[in-house]
């Protein structure tokens, strides 16, 4: 029980550590060729993003 208990609570901590040092983590993995490759890929793959990014691309600018 108390093995379980340790293991959510470091969990939480990577999580907790994660979030708050996000911009680095992303910062990290796009700095890698290969990783920026993949990530553009799978995030052009998921219509929600492709449609965000298509509409803001190619908006008429307003006079």
């Amino acid at each position: 029980m108390l093995r379980i208990i340790v293991q959510i609570f470091l969990v939480g901590l990577v999580v907790y550590a994660g979030y708050q040092n996000r911009y680095r983590l992303i910062n990290v993995a796009l700095s890698n060729g290969l990783i920026r490759r993949f990530l553009v890929t799978k995030s052009l793959n998921m219509p929600i993003f492709r449609d965000k990014m298509m509409q803001s691309m190619f908006s008429q600018t307003k006079s």
